[in-house]
């Protein structure tokens, strides 16, 4: 790990404000689960917007985001749901009282000394934030990544915590500039007066925000679970049939479901066995469980459906104002929709690189 040339302060935490990256892959057989971005491709693009590799960490926000102080030159992108974000010029109220409202999907450039307040979430429920350079902080399995639900990698961001910036932060930041000088149609902004007068860099154009259309009612495409069949007609129906409304006690392992219960009497005793991310349990008191990236590696009980990989985004923005219904799809559909979203990604990334070198 190279030496960091510049460190942010994170003067307000937010709600929940994790470090996250891609994630560690492939260590279910050490019961530990990927945790990792709950929108890896989010992460990516926020990366790829600001000159990052693609597993760069960042932070990860859900609901409402922290207030950041930036001591020195930054590039900043703030991708997923739709969140306000101002920047001042200065620490806390800022040196002039001067607030900018940032954009967001798309890079910006951040003078030194600058204070940025995210705000709640205005349409979904999670936004990640890359930062050129991307968060300098200890490797763990391959990850920098919190696992919150295992207490490994970095320590929880508290109020006053200040994270390292990677060295590469002054070439990304360079590539940037050159490709902004290069664009015809980049925006600049000059903020507060006299010594405090700085600038303010940007593009254009933006990339869409990672919001389904009929949010916050999200449509979720399942194949049945392995215990499916054993549900009466009745109870696949109410399963099947119903909106449910996503708990406030869902968390990053994932997200609770309330409405009408369904018996789970037929069910038995089930032994333990693998989930994954995306498995719909049914715990005994009928209402589902969607598990999520920090979810545990086995379960026992009813696994009734298996959210399709491709939903991914829909699952990360859920939060306590969405309402859920579920839907079937066999698995050559599934993979018809895996391989529309992976080059709908793909689209992205390149359309970023045409613009951004």
């Amino acid at each position: 790990m190279g030496k960091a040339l510049a460190k942010i302060r994170i003067l307000k935490t937010g709600l929940l404000t994790t470090i996250q990256d891609q994630g560690r892959i492939g260590l279910l057989h050490m019961a530990l689960s990927r945790s990792g971005a709950m929108d890896l491709a989010q992460m990516r693009l926020a990366n790829r917007l600001v000159g990052n590799d693609a597993g760069a960490a960042g932070l990860e926000f859900t609901g409402l985001g922290p207030t950041i102080y930036f001591d020195q030159e930054s590039c900043i992108a703030l991708t997923g749901g739709l969140m306000q974000a101002t920047l001042t010029v200065g620490e806390g109220r800022g040196e002039n009282g001067q607030s900018h409202r940032l954009p967001s999907h798309r890079p910006v450039i951040i003078p030194a000394r600058s204070t940025v307040r995210f705000g709640a979430c205005t349409s979904g429920f999670r936004c990640w934030l890359a930062i050129a350079g991307g968060l300098d902080c200890p490797a763990l399995l391959g990850s920098r990544s919190q696992h919150l639900a295992a207490e490994i990698g970095p320590s929880r961001i508290v109020a006053g915590a200040e994270l390292p910036i990677g060295p590469e932060r002054l070439q990304a930041i360079h590539r940037i500039k050159e490709a902004l000088d290069a664009d015809p149609q980049a925006t600049e902004f000059l903020i507060g007066t006299g010594r405090s007068l700085a600038k303010l860099r940007s593009t254009r154009w933006s990339l869409p925000a990672a919001l389904p259309l009929s949010w916050p009612l999200i449509e979720l495409w399942a194949l049945p679970g392995r215990h499916f069949e054993m549900l009466q007609p009745k109870d696949r129906q109410a399963l099947l049939g119903q909106t449910w409304k996503v708990s406030a006690r869902s968390n990053r392992q994932g997200l609770g479901l309330e409405g009408e219960a369904i018996s789970t009497q037929q069910s038995g005793n089930l032994h333990s066995e693998p989930v994954r991310e995306g498995t719909v349990q049914l715990p005994p008191a009928g209402r589902p469980f969607i598990l999520l990236a920090e979810h545990q590696s086995t379960g026992g009980y009813p696994r009734v459906l298996e959210v399709i990989g491709a939903m991914s985004s829909e699952l990360a923005q859920a939060g306590p104002s969405a309402r859920i219904v579920f839907k079937l799809i066999d698995l050559a559909a599934a993979d018809r929709l895996r391989d529309v979203r992976s080059r709908e990604h793909e689209a992205m990334m390149a359309s970023i690189r045409s613009k951004l070198p």
